[in-house]
């Protein structure tokens, strides 16, 4: 049994098959079978003149620098200015700052900088305290001698096993005003105390002239009590170790003195 008015026939002339699912062409609307709904099948023609449309169409973004005539399919929007520029162009200067902006951005990237430099110099501050409190002597000098050795500097010829650090508070004569009050250096334990100091000076790039006669001569003092360590250059700094005069990772201060003691109070 027939059924005339169910389905649709094909549009082309020559074939005019009835379809119950027929298929529309999407740039001429017209119905075909499943053989002809293809552009080149029925040959459409209304294809050509819709990929020129949707290429022209596409095509249409212009870049907005005024010397550049450049077009994109994509458009690329500016996060400021929201207008489109080419890749050429896409640093257009919309988003630099001015020296205004830059010095309130500068100032306000100190601050936390700031901060976090006063709390450390506070924490840093009171583990002295603490550690000058301590009854516990040896165990004050390890955890000091374990802060210094995380930022000391010193020859690096000096082998490992045969450095001995310090935390050397600078002379208040010292000329080289970039140094700062102290700093952790170390040295070679089978030196003598003069080369040490020599070494001390050139790392803190302070003046030395402990070689020339009557000159005002570097020494180091004990940082606790003011007192010289030895006034003789020549004993090596392992004599002092094993007679306890000094304690690897201690404080000392570097000075220009010929006198027996130094005021401590000067080098905090």
């Amino acid at each position: 049994m027939e059924f005339p008015n169910l389905g649709v026939r094909c549009s082309v002339e020559d074939c005019k098959q009835l379809t119950f699912v027929p298929f529309p062409c999407k740039h001429c609307s017209t119905l075909f079978c499943i053989k002809h709904f293809d552009v080149d099948s029925h040959n459409c023609k209304n294809f050509h003149t819709h990929v020129v449309h949707n290429k022209t169409k596409l095509s249409s973004y212009l870049c907005s620098d005024e010397s550049c005539k450049q077009t994109s399919v994509i458009e690329m929007l500016c996060i400021k200015c929201k207008k489109h520029f080419c890749l050429q162009h896409r640093y257009h200067g919309c988003l630099e700052y001015t020296n205004e902006e830059r010095t309130r951005k500068l100032k306000k990237w100190q601050i936390p900088k700031e901060q976090f430099a006063e709390a450390k110099a506070v924490v840093d501050q009171e583990i002295s305290n603490n550690l000058k409190k301590s009854k516990n002597t040896a165990m004050a000098n390890k955890v000091r001698l374990m802060r210094i050795k995380g930022s000391a500097v010193g020859p690096k010829n000096v082998p490992m096993n045969e450095r001995c650090y310090f935390h050397v508070y600078v002379s208040v004569k010292a000329c080289n005003k970039n140094v700062g009050p102290s700093k952790g250096i170390y040295v070679n334990m089978n030196w003598t105390v003069g080369k040490a100091i020599d070494s001390m000076a050139e790392i803190l790039k302070i003046s030395n002239n402990n070689n020339i006669e009557n000159a005002a001569k570097l020494h180091l003092f004990h940082h606790s009590t003011g007192t010289l360590i030895s006034n003789a250059m020549d004993i090596p700094l392992t004599k002092l170790f094993e007679n306890s005069e000094l304690v690897d990772g201690q404080s000392v201060i570097l000075e220009y003195s010929n006198d027996t003691s130094v005021d401590t109070t000067l080098y905090k």
